[in-house]
């Protein structure tokens, strides 16, 4: 069962939000390109493709420059709101920094939500991911993360079986922008290009049968279920429909924001937002008609730019890993 009065705890995506961990901009290297890059704008296959395995900032130095801006704009935003926050330490190691640069060169350690994740009191350490230049960024929150357990209550501690350098779509992986959570029903999303079905089985193993996982099919283009669905609040979700086969069944009955992707729009990240209490929520301004939409259920948007920061996989769910949210 879970304590809900812990130090650590997640049990919804919308209770007030108290401690969490954000990730940092530090040395980016782009990414090579690879075929799961699917996602991607037209802009951002390309530029993975022309300048993959290069320093970002020598590169591309406005958009980083942006992007790092976006990035500290999303923590004061939480930190005015009285959210204690957390980041991520650089990485000094070469072993480190240059992990897994055989298979894919890059670098990117801005995403706080993907590394772990709190289910209950739980705390999942993540580090299998499909897209190998992404793994090492484990190395830059697991340091932290241990830090501030010391001392606390909270439940297990665990880690996935680590997954093959080889990145075969065989192998077992699980990412946490894939993974929405209400109660004991827990919904990961499946596109074929993060999460796998033996992330999935694993998540559903390590939970045990009090828990009941979900697995919902994406379409193909899609990096994540957070980019295309996320649940506001108790009874609120945003979805995109064109992205997303069906919902499952406790879903179903919940009031809608629709969302549907516009011609020369790029990433879909239209529903990728952050609540932080049941009603005030971060909305990225590209997508500023989705919090016109949420403002008319009742809610309260707080609209901060975050266009380099969705271009590198990251709105503002997945720039925020919690730690504590109250039940």
């Amino acid at each position: 069962m879970v304590d809900v009065k812990a130090d650590i705890g997640v049990f919804n995506e919308w209770g007030r939000l108290r401690e969490v961990m954000v990730g940092i901009e530090d040395h980016t290297v782009e990414p090579e390109y690879i075929e799961a890059f699917a996602w991607m704008s037209p802009e951002g296959k390309e530029i993975s493709k022309k300048y993959g395995g290069q320093l970002s900032e020598e590169v591309l130095p406005e958009k980083i420059a942006t992007l790092r801006q976006q990035v500290e704009g999303h923590v004061k935003v939480l930190e005015d709101f009285g959210v204690k926050v957390h980041r991520n330490q650089p990485l000094e190691h070469p072993e480190e920094i240059h992990y897994l640069d055989e298979v894919q060169k890059g670098r990117l350690y801005t995403g706080g939500a993907d590394f772990f994740r709190v289910i209950g009191n739980d705390v999942i350490l993540l580090n299998n991911f499909r897209y190998a230049f992404r793994r090492k960024q484990v190395f830059t929150v697991r340091p932290v993360l241990e830090k501030l357990m010391e001392g606390r209550r909270f439940g297990r501690y665990v880690s996935l079986p680590p997954a093959s350098p080889h990145c075969g779509p065989e192998d077992m992986y699980l990412e946490n922008g894939d993974i929405m959570a209400d109660g004991y029903n827990i919904y990961v999303g499946m596109s074929g290009l993060a999460t796998s079905p033996k992330g999935v089985a694993w998540l559903q193993r390590f939970l045990g049968p009090e828990y009941t996982v979900h697995t919902m099919k994406l379409a193909p283009n899609i990096l994540h279920l957070d980019t295309v669905l996320t649940l506001n609040r108790p009874g609120l979700l945003t979805y995109y429909p064109e992205f997303i086969d069906e919902l499952p069944e406790p879903l179903k009955s919940w009031d809608k924001v629709v969302v549907r992707s516009e011609p020369g729009e790029g990433e879909s990240f239209g529903a990728n937002h952050l609540s932080l209490d049941e009603k005030h929520i971060v909305v990225a301004k590209e997508y500023e008609r989705v919090g016109e939409e949420l403002a008319k259920k009742g809610m309260e948007p707080i609209i901060i730019p975050l266009s380099e920061s969705m271009a590198y996989g990251s709105g503002s769910r997945c720039l925020t890993g919690v730690i504590r949210r109250d039940p």
